[in-house]
């Protein structure tokens, strides 16, 4: 993150503008209707061009035995990244490979429906920070401190982490409340039974 990027508001409104076409259910052999792995090779020919065809043909390969949920977040994120910015700075392309292939993306697809990351605006700007994240970027304009603080504020992983965490400790805190109140009803029965 120690490098500035676009303008937030730039590719929130990108992504508020993705096609529908990109949210269609991904083929995944006789069924679906889009070709995921066909959008991520012409993204990463037209990103890197000095890319092989067959660079980006195994990357697509391994885009189409992703989930459907994960293809159609990759398909999203393939319409973010075609954004002007990032095309004209080709040093971005392993980053930009590394993304495709992230957990990070795997965790939030099953999550957030790729639906909800366009038409949300905490979810937009969640995933863009988390793809800005991913090349080692920040939003124009912010501090690397602020960039991390906002999204971690909004990031859907760890409000997950954290509820369960939550859910856990209360869980146990009843359990607790539970046994003390059964302790105390037994010790309050054996004072006053009869000997």
């Amino acid at each position: 993150m120690n490098d500035e990027g676009p303008l937030l508001d730039a590719l929130t409104h990108r992504l508020a503008d993705c096609p529908a076409e990109f949210l269609l259910e991904p083929r995944v052999g006789a069924k679906g209707t889009i070709e995921v792995g066909a959008i991520v090779c012409d993204f990463l020919r037209r990103f890197m061009p000095r890319e092989t065809l067959t660079d980006a043909a195994q990357v697509a390969d391994a885009v189409n035995n992703f989930t459907r949920r994960r293809q159609q977040l990759v398909a999203v994120v393939a319409w973010l990244m075609h954004d002007r910015w990032f095309l004209d700075r080709p040093q971005l392309a392993p980053a930009v490979r590394e993304l495709i292939h992230a957990n990070k993306l795997a965790h939030l697809s099953g999550l957030v429906r790729a639906d909800s990351l366009i038409g949300d605006p905490d979810r937009r700007e969640e995933l863009v920070r988390i793809c800005l994240h991913a090349l080692g970027l920040r939003p124009q304009g912010e501090s690397i401190a602020q960039a991390m603080d906002r999204l971690n504020t909004l990031d859907s992983i760890e409000r997950k982490r954290v509820v369960e965490k939550t859910r856990a400790a209360e869980a146990r805190a009843r359990e607790i409340r539970e046994a003390m109140a059964r302790r105390a009803a037994q010790e309050a029965a054996a004072r006053y039974a009869p000997e």
